[in-house]
């Protein structure tokens, strides 16, 4: 079975998934009066479900072909910000992020998106994207400072994975073929140690029965997931996509959990 083959399956898999869980969160709108969050959950699950579709269909009509800037990326910047709006309705105290979280964090956005451009030359939309992931990024940090989700060493130790992460990447570019993996296979137990650390974090909440805390770890674990998917080639970018459809059951089991808490 090839790569492609896989992440057809894979998709088929998460659209299937999501289609159940967007039936359950227009049902989990309607017994929550509304909720805000919920609502825009929903959003979130329908845009995710029509960009797979039209990603799937793409690539079965051409499969060898590169997709240009098309409806289903346009569709994925608008999940994006709806993800986004959809953390920052669940945050219960508003707060402003510090100046050193805010010039991380977008520097992180701002990393990814000089990685992406050199990965595909598609300037302007990665630079489109590159900002609303900024957006993204900056509201999955100041829900997690809203609920205390981190403590200041485990902050410091998720900076030093993202700045040791984006250096790996950046040596790709720069060191010789010969050694091009090494930095390469750095990066991927990065993408993948930073996924445990917010996995950890995740599961401890569950078992302190933090719902909120809970709600934000999965949104940021999600996240995360979806952008190792985006650093990723291969087999690294099969593993990543099959890892989001348990992370988004995770969404709806957490939003649920949330809603029904207030």
């Amino acid at each position: 079975m090839t790569v492609i083959q896989i992440s057809q399956i894979s998709v088929s898999i998460q659209i299937a998934v999501l289609a159940v869980l967007l039936g359950l969160t227009v049902r989990l709108v309607g017994e929550s009066a509304r909720n805000l969050t919920a609502v825009f959950l929903s959003f979130s699950f329908g845009l995710w479900l029509l960009t797979d579709l039209y990603w799937l269909i793409y690539d079965l009509m051409r499969p060898e072909s590169r997709m240009p800037f098309a409806a289903n990326e346009i569709g994925e910047t608008a999940m994006s910000l709806v993800i986004a709006a959809m953390v920052n309705s669940a945050i219960r105290r508003p707060t402003r992020l510090p100046m050193g979280f805010l010039t991380g964090t977008c520097l992180f956005a701002v990393s990814n998106a000089v990685l992406w451009i050199l990965w595909s030359g598609e300037i302007v939309e990665d630079i489109i994207v590159g900002v609303v992931y900024a957006w993204l990024y900056c509201s999955i940090v100041r829900s997690l400072r809203s609920e205390q989700a981190l403590t200041g060493t485990k902050w410091i130790v998720l900076g030093v994975l993202c700045t040791a992460l984006i250096v790996c990447q950046s040596l790709t570019f720069i060191v010789s073929e010969d050694i091009k993996n090494i930095p390469d296979l750095f990066a991927y137990i990065l993408l993948i140690a930073v996924a445990v650390f917010f996995a950890c974090l995740f599961i401890r909440s569950y078992k302190e029965k933090l719902a909120h805390v809970q709600m934000f770890l999965s949104f940021a674990l999600v996240i995360w997931i979806t952008t190792a998917k985006y650093m990723s080639g291969g087999n690294w970018y099969n593993l990543f996509l099959t890892l989001e459809t348990p992370g988004l059951i995770l969404w709806f089991l957490s939003v649920r959990k949330a809603v029904k808490a207030v």
